[in-house]
């Protein structure tokens, strides 16, 4: 403003003078004041752009952090850092210079951050001759989460009491993870022992570290998957498919990926292996007991609202999640409208490696053992999850152990964002 202050006034001076040697003098210097004048108006307008640029590469990296934790490969942190900054730009106008942007996921200090690099370039007065091909600019910025704690149990019902609900001597561990109800937790015996632990209305019972209240509601992280017309959960079973149904008291059985009609029993001392793929459960539930076995490594069990699973006895189970496809991350789901009891009892589940998926189901797990130990990671998403007895379920958050990928919604999230550069 000084500038243009200055030159204000001398144009008045020169309005008011008579002298013809001040006219003289306007016509030998009046070109260069007027290219001062307009030069410090063009670098006036310069600086506005690269601090507002600067100011919308801070706001998109901000924007994109938090999604660090949700995507394993930082996509939707770029992809809402990306969107945040193209909806600034559009509201900048025709003003806004042309831009490029980049988007990369760096490691800062052993932690994950969004760079936004922002370059931009308008055109200086006079053709873009001062400076030559115009005025180019860089803004960059890096933000990450804090306050980092895994998502791993969410109990996603609303309505209704004793949500999660610990009954007896049973133990809920998650000791580097998150547990949270969107309604209430009541451990009636036992106890949970989380990094973190929340609920929406009321907590009470023995709960390591002292639970929050009056948490904010965590959405349905899957409510878009397609589940219930997926491949085979919105098939028929013929009376023939249902007829087939396996039943298996010995030996090794190897079940290829597909409908599964009438269910899937194993005793005895009999094997099941799932073969890697979509395993899809219609009409008839897959229970394990006695001594049997149930394994499978890559899989995914799909279970349509007439079909559950049940573990009992000494039973034997060990399964990994699926590794790519729309399914990645989750070892176990059900349709929407599944309201079952979903039920753990046996003595060796060793590994649930995944994400345990029961939108409108309840999940029990009662007995006497540990559950999941093995697993390097498990997530459970249930409308309801309760414990009874004395089992030990691990809810285990190592998810640098695995090529299991942790889906997006849930594993590790943020509590907050800062920007490091």
């Amino acid at each position: 403003m000084g500038v243009l202050a200055a030159f204000s006034g001398f144009l008045g001076r020169f309005r008011r003078s008579r002298d013809g040697s001040i006219a003289l003098k306007f016509a030998l210097l009046g070109p260069a004041v007027l290219l001062v004048g307009v030069g410090a108006i063009d670098l006036l307008a310069v600086n506005a752009a690269d601090t507002r640029l600067q100011a919308i590469a801070d706001s998109g990296a901000l924007a994109g952090a938090p999604s660090l934790a949700l995507a394993t490969d930082g996509t939707e942190a770029r992809e809402r850092a990306a969107s945040f900054i193209d909806a600034q730009m559009e509201e900048w106008g025709d003003e806004a210079p042309t831009y490029t942007a980049t988007y990369e996921i760096v490691d800062r200090m052993g932690q994950r951050a969004l760079r936004v690099l922002l370059k931009g370039h308008r055109p200086s007065f006079f053709a873009s001759m001062l400076p030559p091909g115009g005025w180019n600019f860089n803004a960059e910025a890096v933000a990450s989460s804090v306050g980092l704690v895994p998502l791993c149990v969410l109990v996603t019902g609303k309505t209704g009491n004793k949500l999660l609900n610990i009954q007896d001597s049973g133990r809920m561990n998650a000791p580097a993870c998150l547990v949270h109800s969107n309604r209430d937790i009541l451990v009636e015996g036992g106890m949970i022992d989380a990094a973190s632990v929340q609920a929406v209305t009321t907590a009470g019972g023995m709960i390591s570290p002292s639970p929050s209240t009056g948490a904010a509601s965590i959405d349905d992280p899957f409510a878009s998957l397609d589940i219930d017309k997926a491949n085979g959960l919105g098939l028929l079973c013929t009376v023939a498919d249902l007829l087939n149904r396996v039943k298996v008291s010995s030996g090794v059985h190897t079940i290829p990926p597909g409908r599964h009609c009438g269910g899937v029993e194993a005793i005895g001392d009999a094997r099941i292996v799932l073969a890697p793929g979509e395993h899809f459960f219609l009409k008839g539930s897959l229970v394990i007991k006695e001594n049997a076995r149930l394994e499978g490594v890559d899989v995914v069990l799909f279970f349509d609202s007439a079909s559950s699973f049940t573990f009992t006895d000494n039973a034997l189970v060990s399964l990994d999640g699926r590794k790519s496809g729309p399914y990645a991350g989750i070892v176990m789901g059900s349709s929407r409208n599944n309201q079952q009891n979903f039920i753990i009892s046996a003595d060796n589940v060793e590994s649930l490696l995944g994400v345990l998926y029961v939108p409108s189901a309840r999940l029990i797990v009662e007995g006497n053992a540990d559950v999941a130990r093995d697993s390097a990671w498990t997530v459970i998403v249930a409308k309801e999850v309760q414990l009874k007895g004395s089992p030990s379920l691990f809810i285990n958050a190592n998810y640098d152990a695995s090529n299991v990928p942790v889906p997006a919604g849930v594993g590790p999230r943020a509590g907050g964002v800062r920007l490091i550069e």
